[in-house]
C-alpha cells in the first residue's frame, strides 16, 4: 500500500470516529507538500496545507517569544466552524475543519488518536 494510501485511509478512520463533527482534513508537511486529505468541498486542497504550516511558523514564533516552549496544537474559530492544526510526527501536521458546533472532546481525543497513528506510518515509512 502506498504511503498516500495509508495516510488517506487514517483520515477517513478519523473522520469517521468524529461522527460528522470533522468535515475534512489534510495532512501536510513542514514545507506545506499536501501529502493526504480528504474531500474538503469547496476548499483548494493545496491552499489548506500552505496556509496552515505558515500559521503553524507564526505559533512556533508566537510560543518562543512568549516562552510557551514548542506549540502543541491550534484553534481558529469561525462563524462556520474551527481549524486546527495539530503536529502529529516528525514534519508532519494535520489539518482538520470541524461543523460549526463540534464536540471538541471527542475531536481532540481523535485527534491524539491519530497522530500516534500517523507517527506510527510516519516511522515504518523512514526504515
Amino acid at each position: 500500500m502506498s504511503l498516500r494510501s495509508e495516510l488517506e485511509n487514517a483520515l477517513k478512520e478519523f473522520v469517521t470516529a468524529t461522527g460528522g463533527d470533522i468535515v475534512g482534513c489534510a495532512i501536510t508537511r513542514s514545507d506545506g507538500l499536501l501529502l493526504a486529505s480528504t474531500p474538503l468541498e469547496g476548499v483548494d486542497e493545496r491552499r489548506l496545507a500552505a496556509m496552515g504550516v505558515t500559521a503553524v511558523g507564526i505559533a512556533k514564533r508566537l510560543c518562543k517569544e512568549l516562552n510557551r516552549g514548542v506549540p502543541l496544537r491550534m484553534m481558529v474559530e469561525g462563524k462556520g466552524g474551527n481549524i486546527l492544526i495539530a503536529n502529529v510526527g516528525e514534519d508532519l501536521f494535520l489539518i482538520a475543519l470541524t461543523s460549526k458546533n463540534p464536540n471538541l472532546g471527542l475531536v481532540f481525543l481523535e485527534m491524539d488518536r491519530i497522530a500516534e497513528t500517523l507517527a506510527a506510518i510516519s516511522k515504518r515509512r523512514q526504515k
